[in-house]
């Protein structure tokens, strides 16, 4: 059969893998995900695979832990089938947040995370917008990492602002290299907002380094869980007394009151992509829009097509 390419569906994304599924003509190849009575997951190719490189496509956002569990059965599977090279693709990679051990006691897990990869057999990893450029340090075995930027430039060249008007702006210091970035890419200044994270749901916003008065804020982050972080944000600009807010975020969980801190925030429309499946709830809400990875992860994957060839 040659050095062909197979590309798999995870049960966390199946819109997004088909969607990728159709760009890189790689018809999504049979496999069997079941539960037992008490919970455990069974999975079972459909078909063989020795020889082939294998894409999983599997985004661990919303349920990290069964979908991490699902992920390595599936690459134990292929690997005791005796697929050549094995590439999870994974839009957003859960963890990667917990990546450095900031008291005594506590894990690393992402670096445990990568070390669960590299064990059950995974060759090489395609992700986006990583918490922190550290978490690739963690595995063995190459990461290619894209980034959701471009989509969002031209989101915001689509709302025809005056970009002599914009300052994009994040709403923590751990966002500073992603906010550089874009700022960079739209030609506008950036400012930095100071927090302090009390527990995983309580946030105090402490100052604004930059200006924003009588500006068009772009808020820019990576993650947007409960959304408190963001909202406080647009928050503190309005309070000095930004025009308006938007906001671009890569992934979006939307957990617990998201939803409704987002409406009741002065946030006038906020772009995410779709790395994580999203649910009803978030597709009607009417300040979210929504723009999708599934070219730029199926560009990904083209190359690396060729590349096994």
């Amino acid at each position: 059969m040659g050095k062909a390419s197979i590309l798999i569906a995870g049960s966390s994304h199946p819109e997004l893998a088909k969607e990728i599924s159709s760009l890189v003509n790689l018809p999504l190849f049979p496999v069997q995900i079941n539960r037992f009575p008490d919970g455990e997951l069974r999975v079972q190719l459909s078909g063989e695979v020795a020889g082939k490189q294998v894409f999983i496509v599997q985004s661990l956002g919303k349920l990290p832990n069964e979908l991490l569990i699902e992920t390595l059965l599936l690459v134990d599977a292929l690997r005791r089938g005796a697929a050549a090279h094995i590439v999870l693709v994974c839009p957003y990679l859960a963890y990667s947040r917990q990546n450095v051990q900031e008291d005594g006691g506590v894990s690393v897990a992402a670096r445990l995370f990568a070390d669960f990869l590299e064990l059950a057999g995974v060759n090489q990893l395609i992700t986006m917008d990583l918490h922190a450029e550290l978490v690739k340090s963690f595995y063995d075995f190459p990461v290619e990492h894209v980034h959701a930027n471009p989509l969002f430039v031209q989101a915001v060249e689509e709302l025809k602002i005056d970009t002599s008007e914009l300052v994009v702006v994040g709403p923590d210091l751990g966002s500073a290299k992603l906010v550089a970035k874009l700022s960079r890419e739209l030609h506008a200044p950036l400012a930095l907002i100071e927090k302090r994270r009390h527990d995983a749901h309580k946030v105090t916003m402490l100052s604004l380094m930059g200006e924003v008065k009588g500006k068009i804020v772009l808020l820019a982050d990576d993650v947007c869980s409960t959304a408190g972080t963001l909202t406080s944000a647009a928050n503190v600009c309005q309070g000095k007394g930004a025009k308006s807010i938007y906001a671009v975020v890569s992934h979006g969980l939307f957990v617990e009151e998201a939803l409704e801190r987002i409406v009741q925030s002065p946030i006038e429309r906020l772009y995410v992509t779709d790395s994580v499946k999203l649910d009803s709830q978030v597709l009607s809400c009417p300040k979210i829009h929504v723009v999708s990875v599934a070219n730029t992860f199926a560009s990904a994957l083209t190359c690396q097509k060729e590349r096994f060839l």
